[in-house]
């Protein structure tokens, strides 16, 4: 695994979806912590173990990868196999909370298959990035972050791993959350954030924030 990816994976804290409550968080002892929370429910909030596996490339389409920028666009810096495998357990934080697991759904509200490994690729980027949720609004007021991670598909258990996935996870739609940012700068507000564009059609999570 490329160091200098898994010292950026690991050492920016908790990546972002909505700073309110979406993010995801990688350790290097190979732990890790899922969030979502909206409107102060807690539909998750789970520790998971992660690994990384090998991808076997040719040599020069992994050199290709890293370092590279389109034209106002972000840097892309490589992309990482992980096999990331979710546990019902409560993050430490939270777990100290008394009562805090009856506001929790977790295994309660997913079905076994959430708790199987799982193979993600991501790709890590370096840039001007707003929160994903804000992509497409007036993000004026909206944190600057300089590294963004896309999952190949989304690290929030799919529709069909949720028992009664009608009611906010359907309204939300977690399941098409694939990109998280990491390394706030307030420096870079005097830039244009690279992924504040029209959301062109696609599904707008601000608003049912």
């Amino acid at each position: 695994m490329d160091e200098a990816l898994e010292s950026i994976l690991t050492k920016e804290g908790a990546w972002v979806f909505h700073s309110g409550g979406k993010s995801i968080e990688f350790n290097k002892d190979g732990s890790g912590e899922l969030w979502c929370c909206e409107d102060a429910h807690f539909w998750i909030a789970m520790v998971f173990e992660w690994t990384h596996c090998e991808k076997i490339e040719p040599r020069g389409e992994q050199t290709a990868m890293k370092n590279v920028q389109k034209k106002g666009g972000p840097r892309t810096l490589g992309t990482l196999e992980l096999v990331v495998t979710v546990k019902p357990q409560l993050p430490e934080k939270l777990d100290r909370q008394p009562g805090a697991r009856a506001h929790v759904l977790n295994e309660r509200g997913l079905t076994e298959d959430a708790f199987q490994p799982k193979r993600f690729t991501i790709t890590v980027e370096q840039g001007n990035f707003v929160e994903p949720c804000y992509v497409g609004e007036s993000s004026s007021f909206s944190s600057r972050y300089a590294f963004r991670l896309v999952f190949d598909k989304s690290p929030y258990p799919p529709r069909s791993e949720w028992k009664s996935p009608e009611g906010g996870p359907d309204s939300a739609q977690f399941w098409n959350i694939t990109e998280f940012v990491g390394r706030q700068s307030d420096e870079l507000k005097r830039g244009r954030a690279m992924n504040d564009v029209a959301a062109g059609g696609s599904w707008n999570y601000c608003q049912i924030m």
